[in-house]
């Protein structure tokens, strides 16, 4: 994608323009632009990457970090981060940016405008259907974070779809979303066949495929059946699993060293999803945009040493615990463990060196020459281990022990781990602990671990740990939502949980 992306999306869209506060019930203006756009397939490839520009913006964002309530940290400075892993959000307030879906729904209005409109271009039959399958995917995945992330709202299906709206079920949402997918997976091509307008061939894995769909409908499914209780959908997960799992296309890198040193930075073939970056477009985010900004000084970050005082860390005691000693993930993900770990406490802190992120850029000139600029790294929204874990989740659900232990076992085995063995107790808690292993600081991924399987108060802290089944139903394991929800819209309602603190 060119940086000229980001110019047409706002030129050409001028005329769907309006303020966050009011996204819902700001009637949209047509103008000459809007009626004289839509031609060619030049206009409606520019439309699309147009609406990556805005997907990668705010799915790239460090907000989404802010909004993960389950991340495998012993320490956070951020205080209000800090707390909200015992669910304690006390540190924010109804105009705390963590908690507006403002920018999710800019993606929806932007990929309705393309799905109402694709129609009046020339296109041949297999590009409508490329850019059709984009446009239908990215709002899908979109509404797929809405619903984990909030719960009910509002369900805007249309670049007309105005006025005041109050909040739908999740589920119907889901409904919808499972819709959106399917269709997705009908009218893409798979990742080998995509082709821009030209005809050249795309290795950028932001754009969506056939593969990408499939991944993203297995977690809905897994979501309706396990967060949802609604345990008929397993089946339906486990069959779009598979075929990503048995798509050529992709495939698991050798070992955990190469997760760190090719998935990570991205465009591997073990990369299903991710959201793309470049340094030499201009495309890039500052390094404290990544997790890694955060997490990782020493070895990777210049100018540090062991003793670099760290503001976010995992301690020794907790990767000694959750690695075994012949785990390669322990010596790839955490520099020297074993040796560090022998250290001082005044210099190491008592915990782990962060290494996943291995390539970081650095200013060459300037007055920040030699400092940190950005890392050669996508953001991995979903890579196959994950899926074939979640499908291990899944066939353990459905008592498929056999295929759920395959499925656990190949990434163990790639970890240099033992194969699972009944002694070790429930093969599902097995299966979710080798989840955070392998997965571990993705955002948002063992969140919502917990909550799929409800499992929150179990392995989270603080106040997750005393939950009634009445508090989950009441909404506490979703964000409460902020004061522009409510904005010119006296339907929207507080979710239940969060009425009192959160009061509008």
């Amino acid at each position: 994608m060119k940086k000229i992306i980001l110019f047409l999306i706002i030129s050409c869209f001028s005329f769907i323009q309006m303020s966050c506060d009011d996204f819902l019930t700001q009637e949209p203006e047509t103008s000459a632009t809007n009626i004289n756009f839509w031609k060619t397939e030049q206009d409606v490839e520019s439309a699309v990457y147009g609406l990556h520009t805005v997907f990668r913006d705010a799915i790239g964002s460090y907000t989404q970090y802010y909004r993960d309530r389950g991340i495998l940290l012993d320490y956070l400075s951020l205080a209000k981060w800090n707390k909200s892993q015992s669910n304690d959000l006390s540190g924010y307030t109804t105009s705390s940016p963590e908690l507006s879906w403002a920018n999710e729904y800019k993606i929806i209005a932007q990929a309705n405008l393309i799905i109402d409109n694709i129609d009046r271009a020339n296109l041949s039959q297999d590009r409508y259907n490329f850019y059709l399958g984009q446009a239908l995917y990215l709002r899908a995945y979109t509404y797929f974070q809405i619903i984990r992330l909030w719960g009910d709202a509002p369900l805007v299906i249309s670049s007309n779809d105005i006025g005041q709206k109050g909040r739908t079920p999740w589920k119907e949402i889901a409904s919808f979303i499972i819709n959106d997918l399917v269709k997705a997976v009908q009218l893409l091509p798979s990742v080998d066949q995509l082709r821009d307008s030209k005809g050249n061939i795309i290795t950028n894995k932001q754009i969506p495929c056939k593969g990408i769909a499939n991944a993203t409908l297995a977690h809905a499914y897994a979501w309706l059946a396990g967060f949802g209780k609604e345990p008929m959908y397993y089946t339906k997960g486990i069959e779009a699993a598979t075929a990503v799992i048995n798509d050529p296309n992709y495939g698991l890198v050798v070992n955990p060293e190469e997760v760190c040193t090719k998935v990570m930075r991205g465009n591997s073939k073990e990369s299903i999803f991710e959201i793309t970056y470049s340094e030499l477009l201009g495309e890039y985010k500052s390094y404290a945009g990544y997790i890694a900004g955060a997490i990782q000084r020493w070895p990777i970050q210049p100018n540090t040493t062991p003793a670099t005082k760290r503001n976010y860390r995992i301690n020794n005691t907790t990767v000694a615990n959750l690695y075994s000693k012949n785990d390669l993930r322990r010596t790839a993900y955490f520099k020297d463990f074993e040796q560090m770990a022998e250290e001082s406490s005044a210099i190491t802190q008592d915990a782990a060196y962060v290494q996943i992120w291995r390539y970081p850029i650095i200013f060459n000139d300037g007055n920040k020459k030699g400092q940190m600029k950005t890392y050669d790294a996508n953001e991995i929204i979903f890579r196959l281990a994950d899926i074939i874990l979640l499908r291990a989740e899944m066939k353990a659900a459905t008592n498929d022990l056999s295929g759920a232990k395959s499925d656990l076992n190949i990434i163990r085995q790639r970890a240099g781990v033992d194969d699972y063995t009944p002694e070790e107790g429930d093969l599902r808690i097995a299966i979710q602990l080798e989840r955070d292993k392998e997965l571990i600081f993705q955002c948002l991924v063992r969140y919502f671990d917990n909550m799929r399987n409800h499992t929150y108060n179990k392995n989270l802290k603080g106040n997750f740990l005393t939950l009634s089944e009445q508090d989950v139903l009441n909404g506490a394991l979703f964000l409460p939502l902020p004061k522009v929800a409510f904005n010119n819209n006296p339907a929207m309602k507080q979710t239940v949980y969060w009425q009192i603190q959160f009061r509008i």
